[in-house]
């Protein structure tokens, strides 16, 4: 198993999030994800399709009023899904009080 690389802690999150990137054909694409978990620098969630790892991808999700671009740092076939770790750009992305509040610890 991998070291693990991330620099915040991230808290289970059970969410669905909508992406949105451009493909490598130059062609707009989302999909729906389901939220796995989330920490003040980054996210994983589970997807049906596979990203090419560095891509930017627009998320929004608004409950927990998440509105961005995140990077694909890495991805992992499970059994026809595939979890995604993405790191934010610009950083948090949650508004503080969320976190402040213990749910996103």
């Amino acid at each position: 198993m991998p070291s693990e690389k991330r620099l915040t802690d991230r808290s289970a999150v059970n969410r669905s999030i909508r992406l949105r990137w451009i493909d490598s054909a130059g062609r707009n694409a989302s999909a729906q994800g389901e939220i796995q978990n989330l920490g003040r620098r980054g996210m994983g969630i589970l997807l049906r399709e596979r990203l090419q790892k560095g891509a930017t991808v627009q998320l929004t999700e608004r409950d927990l009023q998440l509105v961005g671009k995140a990077i694909v740092r890495f991805q992992e076939d499970r059994k026809g899904r595939y979890y995604t770790g993405l790191e934010f750009l610009g950083g948090l992305l949650a508004p503080h009080e969320l976190l402040a509040s213990g749910q996103l610890a």
